[in-house]
């Protein structure tokens, strides 16, 4: 039904997921954005030409920018004025004007709270500590891993503020595993408490996952174009003689050069999401 929808747009790049539909454009002047609005309006007609209609309340635009003062444009659509967001949940990811993620970072911390403290209630007479740490896998863990690619924390502050909820999570199971309390961190060091109950951290994870991710990318088993061509391999300086660094990853660098002369392109400054 929307394979088609693609198509229509000529300036924006278009993402679709299910009844999901993104359009982005890197914004340097009002012309960019008369373009964006032409695509908007394309699919504007699209929609009526296939007899599916756009829910306008749930239309938004964002524009992601790290300027003090970022360029606006009202963008319309069917009309009407699309509301400006400073921002917007998308596909279980919160993203905002300046893409940083610490409200998202924030909102799973609190939730997998929630979901920590009515599981360590639920438990209470489990025998089985295989159970129990199935049951925070499920219900806790996964809330603090989800979708960790894109949003992945790399100030210190919010790395930590993710490793407490396991935290508290392992030194419960230390207690019901050997029944001692690990209440002194001197000698009980978090690492120590990891390793005796079988866990590793999150932030350990977090890399693992991303490098099997950039991996996948690289084998086309993944089809991610964007981060391919952001991908690149170098020699470090003085590993290897002057006279051999040419040819070394000649192929990744002939890759990059024919698809784009910026290999690095820059984030769209203007987001328009419809529903």
């Amino acid at each position: 039904m929307i394979n088609d929808l693609p198509k229509v747009v000529q300036n924006a790049k278009c993402l679709l997921f299910a009844d999901d539909l993104k359009l982005s454009l890197t914004v340097g002047d009002k012309t960019y954005c008369a373009r964006l609005q032409k695509d908007v309006e394309r699919v504007l007609r699209w929609s009526r030409d296939n007899h599916l209609q756009f829910n306008n309340s749930k239309c938004a635009v964002i524009s992601f920018s790290r300027s003090h003062t970022p360029f606006l444009f009202d963008y319309k659509f069917n009309g009407k004025p699309i509301s400006r967001v400073v921002e917007v949940r998308d596909l279980g990811v919160n993203f905002n004007t300046g893409l940083t993620f610490r409200s998202h970072i924030m909102k799973c911390c609190k939730k997998a709270y929630r979901n920590l403290g009515f599981m360590l209630r639920a438990v209470r007479g489990f025998n089985n500590m295989k159970a129990v740490a199935a049951l925070y896998n499920a219900l806790v863990r996964s809330q603090l891993e989800a979708n960790a690619v894109i949003w992945a924390p790399n100030e210190t502050k919010y790395s930590h503020m993710l490793e407490r909820v396991q935290n508290k999570f392992i030194r419960y199971l230390y207690l019901r595993m050997y029944g001692v309390y690990p209440f002194y961190p001197l000698m009980y060091p978090t690492l120590f408490v990891l390793g005796m109950v079988g866990y590793k951290e999150l932030r350990a994870r977090r890399e693992f996952t991303l490098v099997a991710y950039i991996v996948e990318v690289m084998r086309g088993r993944t089809h991610n174009p964007d981060v391919l061509m952001q991908v690149r391999l170098c020699v470090p300086e003085g590993y290897v003689r002057r006279r051999r660094r040419p040819t070394l990853l000649d192929w990744a660098d002939t890759f990059i050069k024919r698809g784009t002369n910026d290999a690095r392109p820059p984030h769209p400054q203007c987001h328009i999401r419809a529903m």
